[in-house]
């Protein structure tokens, strides 16, 4: 049997872990008072109050340790691995897997970088569940997640660049700049990368501009198969961005919170949108 092991950033629901039988390795959060597993010993309600408090959050990778500790039991049990993880160009996490495989000393455990990172690279663990359950090998799971990468897209609006400009994720002179002329950054996940993709000079005329470049993508693509929200501490706002979203795409729609690790780049009223195309 072919178990799924991927970390936190996936953001999966407690269903969707139980469903899929998920193994989450997760990453960290360190502030002055502390290191945190994301939720594990800090929870997002919990995350987001402090850094509302104006607690400051830095973000860590997993250790080896906890790779090898979530390998081991799987291993002793006769099953086989599929890893798939947050992009190698945001976090060493896929180093720290490829190292317990190695300390192990096993071929039984394939690695994959999904190039992702929140719901983007939980479409893949999901892809990578429909696989298994149809009877494919690790070989074929790698090679059809590998498949999905031009297709599954990601787009962020954060409130605030404060963070992001501390986290080095956009340049000072960037966020100079935006912050001076008031203006929104759209981010693009763009195959590991976060990218500049456009600015927004309100937050609600932003909002409707990432509809609108979801579609001219869609558009360009064939099509679309999959759309799900995203936000952060701004509950009430994300579900009205879900409403408007599905409302839009005629699609059923989905609302995914980012936590602690993401959070502490993309702050508190955070928004965005994770998509398939057909092509």
């Amino acid at each position: 049997m072919i178990k799924i092991v991927t970390d936190s950033t996936a953001y999966p629901t407690e269903q969707e872990i139980r469903e899929m039988d998920l193994t989450i390795v997760p990453l960290y959060v360190t502030s002055n008072k502390g290191i945190y597993k994301e939720r594990v010993n800090i929870s997002d309600e919990e995350f987001y109050k402090r850094l509302k408090d104006g607690e400051e959050f830095s973000r860590s990778q997993p250790s080896t340790n906890d790779f090898v500790e979530a390998y081991k039991p799987l291993i002793e049990q006769g099953h086989e691995i599929v890893s798939i993880h947050i992009s190698s160009i945001l976090s060493g996490t896929v180093n720290a897997a490829n190292a317990a495989k190695e300390i192990l000393g096993t071929d039984k455990i394939t690695v994959i970088d999904s190039k992702s990172s929140s719901v983007d690279l939980l479409y893949k663990v999901m892809k990578a569940h429909e696989l298994i359950k149809n009877g494919a090998t690790r070989e074929q799971i790698k090679d059809e997640i590998e498949k999905m990468h031009p297709k599954v897209h990601g787009f962020f609006l954060p409130m605030n660049i404060d963070l992001l400009i501390k986290g080095g994720r956009i340049s000072h002179l960037q966020g100079t700049i935006t912050t001076a002329l008031r203006l929104y950054f759209i981010l693009y996940l763009n195959e590991g990368r976060i990218e500049l993709y456009k600015f927004g000079r309100t937050r609600n005329g932003s909002k409707e501009e990432l509809i609108k470049i979801v579609k001219d993508i869609t558009q360009k693509r064939g099509g679309i198969e999959r759309i799900d929200t995203i936000f952060s501490a701004n509950d009430e706002e994300g579900e009205e961005f879900r409403k408007r979203v599905e409302e839009e795409f005629k699609l059923p729609t989905k609302k995914y919170r980012i936590g602690p690790v993401l959070g502490t780049h993309l702050g508190l009223e955070s928004l965005g949108i994770a998509f398939i195309t057909k092509e």
